[in-house]
């Protein structure tokens, strides 16, 4: 997944080596870490200030997880998932057609329903929360984020609600990339729609499994810039870091997080 036009650094895998349980093991199969926890509060919060649910949704760049589509199935009519892999997808995909007795998530689930208010959710409302999901969710679309038009000509402004996270910023070590790939993927969102972004900051690379994969060692300024530049409502945008020093170990020491609005178009 690493951008052919630049010179590799032989020190960070390329995406050929990538294995989605891995990815998994590292960040996911034993506790909801600080990092997750911070973003995962931060979604809801923007989903539940939009006060009406959307009718479109996208998570692209979904990798092997479905928490922030766990996060976003309340507020959606319709969730498609979207990642450069077959692999990923087809984790997602095993929960998706799997029963209510799936493990793997339900930590999320509660953390989730937790951010919603509901301080001790039962069993029953956790497999309700999984069910919606399922339910929500209608298409996994293998995707480039580099090509122009990531799902086609088809989804240009098509979706009025884009959560990404971890994903654009880990495409390739050079900042230009992620430039040109959140203009590709925003270009999918309608005007007035909403877009959330999760990202490392300030890191070069990440940690997955015993390897290491590219990060575009982004700063605050270069989200406010690039959102600013795809069209978002200056008023709409909210980016902000969220330190997470105990995460060294893995690469990087803070999330950037960030949403707005895509502005109306001027007639």
């Amino acid at each position: 997944m690493v951008d052919g036009s630049t010179t590799r650094n032989p020190l960070v895998a390329d995406y050929s080596e990538w294995k989605a349980r891995d990815y998994f093991q590292t960040y996911y199969s034993e506790v909801v870490l600080p990092d997750e926890q911070a973003v995962l509060a931060y979604q809801i919060d923007v989903l539940r200030a939009a006060r009406a649910r959307f009718g479109r949704g996208l998570e692209y760049g979904c990798g092997p997880t479905l928490h922030r589509a766990i996060a976003a199935s309340k507020y959606a009519f319709r969730l498609d998932m979207a990642d450069w892999l077959a692999d990923n997808l087809a984790e997602a995909r095993e929960w998706l057609c799997a029963d209510e007795s799936a493990p793997e998530w339900k930590r999320f689930t509660k953390y989730v329903l937790g951010c919603e208010g509901h301080a001790r959710p039962s069993l029953s409302r956790v497999i309700q929360r999984e069910q919606q999901t399922r339910k929500v969710v209608r298409g996994l679309y293998v995707s480039d984020a580099r090509l122009r038009q990531p799902l086609g000509p088809t989804r240009e402004g098509f979706y009025d609600l884009i959560v990404t996270g971890f994903c654009i910023d880990a495409i390739s070590s050079d900042r230009s990339v992620w430039r040109r790939c959140m203009r590709n993927v925003t270009s999918m969102l309608q005007p007035g729609g909403t877009f959330i972004i999760h990202a490392l900051h300030q890191c070069k690379a990440y940690k997955c499994g015993d390897r290491m994969f590219p990060g575009s060692n982004l700063s605050i300024d270069d989200m406010h810039e690039a959102m600013l530049e795809n069209g978002f409502a200056p008023s709409s945008i909210d980016a902000q870091v969220i330190p997470c020093r105990e995460n060294d170990i893995y690469g990087y020491s803070g999330i950037l997080t960030a949403s707005g609005r895509k502005a109306a178009k001027k007639i």
